[in-house]
């Protein structure tokens, strides 16, 4: 609910300047701070509420983002026609606003519940004696958790493909106007992104809720492909093959968002989950800050002396931190993992461990016996 207040505030001040600086203000720190917020809050509410079918939860939710990206690029070159750049900026503020709406009726889920009748039944010494031991106790796990090498490789991974993604999105116009493609045909090629992305969502999430299949070997196919498909999109002239080419881009990007989350909780526990994502979407947008000063380095002259970026070259690198960022994520499968552990199985309230689960230590033990009661 904050974050789509942010945004409305982001976006309105946007369309009522024309200085690039306080662009950079307005729509990149506080309109890009809203988003984080928003998405950020999303995905973790998720993962909580969801403990059986995380996957398939996330996948529906985040599908919202794909139907979102099949439908808005011709509905926002119409609303530039008709309203002009600064009208258009006031929509998508309002558009965010509506955002707290749907914060509201979210809900707070039993642990939420359950800590709120045990304030109240709990003098005020007790309850902040206890609370001083489990934010101790909670405090020193994170740390070691968060401080593994695993968890590190992954943040790397998620700086790269944020990286590569935003090098990909930022010169798909270009590349297809240099090629001859008019632009709302360019428009209806950014849906089909899109169209992949609603179906990719929906078969990633089907997949990563299967305890067969690994969440880290999908992440590792899914940006290996696309990035040898990116390697190779400066050769693709046809308007067909390029569509084809962004529908598959949509169809293997569009499921990073769900094992995300997944692989988190595989690699730090869903107690861990809120600080873990920060610090991952934290890394993201250091990626995305990235990607400005490697436009820069990509920046050749043209036969009129004019600063213009070697598309091929882009294209190259991109491609490149694709495959590199799968590969990172590949290397955290080092770390053992199970999406059906004994931490999942304490939020189902299973009092009974089977011999084969796996061992928690004392202080996680303890801070989830209190959560329970």
């Amino acid at each position: 609910m904050t974050g789509s207040v942010v945004g409305l505030i982001g976006f309105v001040l946007t369309s009522l300047t024309e200085n690039i600086y306080i662009i950079y203000v307005t729509y990149g720190l506080i309109a890009g701070t809203s988003q984080s917020l928003i998405y950020t809050g999303v995905l973790v509410s998720v993962g909580y509420y969801f403990d059986k079918g995380r996957s398939i939860a996330t996948g529906m939710v985040v599908n919202g983002c794909g139907v979102a990206m099949l439908a808005l690029p011709p509905i926002m070159q119409q609303c530039v026609s008709s309203f002009g750049i600064h009208g258009t900026f006031r929509l998508i503020g309002a558009a965010f606003f509506q955002c707290a709406v749907f914060g509201a009726l979210m809900r707070p889920n039993n642990v939420e519940m359950n800590r709120k009748m045990e304030n109240k039944t709990k003098n005020t010494k007790e309850l902040y004696d206890n609370q001083c031991v489990r934010l101790g106790k909670s405090v020193r796990n994170s740390l070691s958790t968060l401080g593994s090498v695993e968890f590190f490789l992954f943040c790397l991974s998620t700086f790269c493909w944020n990286v590569s993604f935003n090098i990909s999105y930022l010169y798909f116009p270009k590349y297809f106007k240099t090629n001859g493609v008019s632009k709302l045909d360019v428009s209806y090629l950014i849906s089909a992104t899109g169209i992949g992305n609603i179906c990719g969502r929906y078969l990633i999430g089907l997949a990563a809720s299967d305890r067969k299949i690994d969440s880290r070997l999908l992440f590792f196919g899914q940006f290996s492909l696309i990035g040898i498909f990116t390697l190779f999109l400066p050769f693709l002239k046809s308007f067909t093959i390029q569509f084809v080419y962004m529908t598959a881009f949509g169809l293997y990007t569009g499921g990073v968002w769900i094992l995300q989350t997944v692989i988190l909780v595989e690699l730090i526990s869903l107690s861990n989950l809120a600080s873990g994502f920060g610090i991952v979407m934290f890394c993201g947008g250091f990626g995305q800050l990235a990607v400005p000063l490697l436009a820069e380095i990509l920046e050749n002259d043209n036969h009129d002396n004019v600063p213009d970026i070697d598309l091929p070259k882009a294209f190259a690198v991109s491609g490149s931190l694709y495959i590199l960022s799968a590969i990172l994520c590949a290397l955290t499968a080092r770390k053992s993992s199970s999406k059906y552990s004994s931490v999942t199985n304490l939020s189902h309230g299973d009092e009974k461990k089977k011999t084969n689960d796996i061992e928690l230590n004392d202080d996680l033990e303890m801070e989830l016996f209190i959560e329970k009661r």
